[in-house]
């Protein structure tokens, strides 16, 4: 069986390292794998999937590339591929489009959602949904996600755990004290440590403001953030004006970040909106103690003072006493260290790759008998854990005839390549 994979790139990213861990995963498997990627620019683990046996390809030239859409056609159509997994809203809607198309050798769509979809650009979230009906298989990794879901979709998407490698993180735990001399960091000090892109979603403004109040309570900790992105710039000048620069330091972009990670003693993360991160989960690996805001995937799958201390998001002073608490308590700190290996294993990556290669080959019939996601209209609030367990039949899709459809002239060219551009968002994303 010949599977492709579409996502937008291929960066450090929570979901691309989702990838890296799935091929590797996948290959004792006798399928073959490829992976099309668009942003030329976000190339960070396509030497990663190569090694791990899968076939990379950019469908972009240059940096800026409107052909990327033809080219992604092309592949589709002539790959001869039995397979379409889509990871990204924008090229998967290219790549439904390409499919249907198809008079004959028509393959099959998997489609993975990682995000909320009302954090996508209008004309992706419209594209997306016009498009969507035509998957044999949707997935959402949460089941936020999952209630965002709209359109035809919506009545079959599946809520699917996805996960790490384990035990090769676990590895990393022997690197506490290189990781230490390489940063600067005593051997004794308590380090705080994050991964997290320099986004508006990760909030780095909350965790830098709860790093201030620790300090103005002389609670002796450091912090270790790892991450790149376009606010990267502005968080220095933040950190520096807040008077935190013997405090935070900023990594920037790490090819090792989770070994960076076996350096620290606890994990934080300060996200206003979240999937499931990635991040989250190789801390459950290294057996760290997590504090993170009780949002997305981690208010579904942690559970407070249990397996982590939530808090909730743009709370600089919940942040900071839950992070004081850990780092001043070594009863709470051992038991939350304990409850991450303990919880860790429900993240092995194995398991959503089983359920992928079924669904690489699932009848039509297991999918109409697949249980419905929470309807988004009897949810709470996104972040209410209790909003994960409402479940609802889908609304109705409006008539066809509100949807003005007709075939693409060669006068719309120009407004067909701004909403790609637009809805992509490639000028708005850092290298």
């Amino acid at each position: 069986m010949r599977v492709l994979w579409i996502t937008k790139g291929l960066g450090p990213g929570g979901a691309e390292h989702l990838l890296v861990a799935a091929a590797r995963a996948h290959g004792a498997s006798a399928d073959a794998f490829e992976c099309a990627y668009v942003l030329s620019f976000k190339d960070h683990l396509a030497g990663d999937l190569e090694a791990a046996g899968v076939k990379t390809q950019c469908l972009s030239l240059r940096r800026t590339d409107w052909r990327w859409p033809a080219r992604l056609v092309a592949l589709v159509r002539s790959g001869d591929y039995d397979v379409i997994h889509v990871h990204s809203p924008l090229p998967g809607s290219i790549a439904r489009l390409a499919a249907r198309s198809m008079r004959s050798g028509r393959p099959r769509i998997v489609a993975t959602e990682h995000n909320r979809w009302r954090t996508h650009r209008l004309p992706t979230r419209l594209l997306n949904r016009l498009t969507s009906r035509w998957n044999d298989v949707t997935v959402a990794v949460t089941a936020e996600v999952a209630a965002s879901v709209r359109g035809a979709a919506q009545k079959h998407v599946q809520i699917v755990r996805h996960g790490i490698e384990v035990d090769r993180v676990a590895l990393l735990t022997d690197q506490r004290s290189a990781v230490r001399a390489e940063l600067g960091l005593g051997a004794n000090e308590f380090v705080v440590g994050t991964v997290a892109n320099f986004r508006p979603q990760k909030d780095y403004p909350n965790l830098l403001a709860a790093a201030r109040v620790l300090a103005d309570r002389d609670v002796a900790v450091r912090f270790v953030a790892v991450g790149q992105g376009p606010d990267e710039a502005e968080i220095r000048v933040l950190r520096d004006e807040l008077g935190l620069a013997d405090r935070v330091v900023l990594t920037g972009y790490r090819a090792d970040a989770v070994r960076v990670m076996a350096g620290c003693d606890t994990f934080v993360i300060a996200s206003q909106w979240e999937g499931l991160p990635v991040a989250v989960m190789e801390a459950l690996a290294l057996g760290l103690p997590v504090v993170a805001t009780d949002v997305g995937g981690m208010a579904e799958e942690l559970t407070n003072e249990v397996d982590a201390l939530l808090v909730p998001p743009r709370n600089a002073e919940a942040l900071a006493a839950a992070i004081e608490r850990v780092a001043t308590d070594d009863s709470l700190r051992a038991s939350l260290a304990a409850a991450s290996v303990r919880r860790s294993a429900d993240f092995d990556v194995r398991r959503s790759v089983k359920f992928y290669e079924e669904a690489y080959r699932a009848s039509d019939h297991a999918l109409a008998t697949a249980s419905p996601a929470p309807d988004p209209a009897r949810s709470s609030s996104p972040s209410s854990p209790s909003s994960s367990a409402s479940r609802s039949a889908p609304r109705a899709r409006p008539p066809a005839s509100d949807i003005d459809i007709r075939p693409a002239g060669a006068e719309d060219r120009d407004d067909v390549l701004s909403l790609l551009g637009r809805s992509l968002g490639a000028d708005a994303d850092d290298p």
